[in-house]
């Protein structure tokens, strides 16, 4: 996945390099509309479908059932939230850090209460399900934006016969397609969220453990902040 990462960024940097930077300035200030908007709708359109469907509660028995037996089952019934115990449980998910710290960070009796549990098992099952629908409302709601985004483009392309200053023009391209290849990486890594207790998660959070650089893209995606 390392591979597949670096590659992504550096057809970014190749695209816009030969792209210009007048064209990706006018897709990047879009990518930066649809953030915008997604990150506004996305937590009403997470909320309804969290209290108004089924999938909330089927995402938290597919969770339980795929981690029953492991860490969850050696915290008792009576341990204190935010206990060691618990910390090293979450631990051994084998999630990034970004993830594991989100969960001790909220493991704690107020969310407890306020989520109205009282189990370990809960807690965990409960969060990582809303993390999935909210990291898929928000890909989901990106994915419509960008193809709509995309129409808007094509009506735009004329101003690429503008002559222009070629050599600034294709390397501000290219740092605008890192940027950008960057920001789908971080989508893609939302994405992989929606795939707690499945093989293609655990392989994705063991490819990011495995890679300092896999680590640090994941871990400092700005766009969990959006969705937390």
């Amino acid at each position: 996945m390392l591979i597949a990462v670096i590659a992504v960024l550096l057809i970014g940097a190749v695209k816009g390099y030969n792209r210009g930077f007048l064209r990706l300035a006018v897709w990047f200030a879009g990518i930066i509309a649809v953030l915008f908007i997604v990150t506004k709708l996305s937590s009403h359109v997470s909320s309804f479908l969290i209290d108004n469907t089924s999938i909330y509660d089927n995402l938290r028995v597919r969770i339980i059932e795929a981690y029953e037996g492991g860490a969850i089952e050696s915290v008792t019934d009576t341990a204190t939230p935010g206990s060691e115990s618990e910390d090293k449980a979450i631990d051994s998910f084998g999630f990034p850090e970004l993830i594991s710290d989100y969960l001790k960070t909220n493991n704690t009796s107020e969310i407890y209460e306020k989520l109205a549990i009282s189990l370990f098992e809960d807690y965990i099952a409960g969060y990582l399900a809303a993390l999935s629908i909210k990291s898929g409302t928000f890909v989901g709601l990106f994915i419509l934006f960008i193809i709509v985004e995309f129409i808007v483009l094509m009506a735009v392309k004329v101003l690429e016969k503008i002559p222009v200053l070629r050599t600034i023009n294709r390397l501000a391209g290219m740092a605008t397609g890192i940027t950008l290849s960057l920001v789908f990486i971080w989508v893609f890594f939302l994405a992989a969220m929606m795939f707690f207790g499945r093989s293609f998660g655990g392989w994705i959070f063991a490819q990011v453990g495995s890679s300092r650089f896999l680590s640090y893209l994941f871990n400092n995606n700005i766009l969990f902040e959006l969705i937390e």
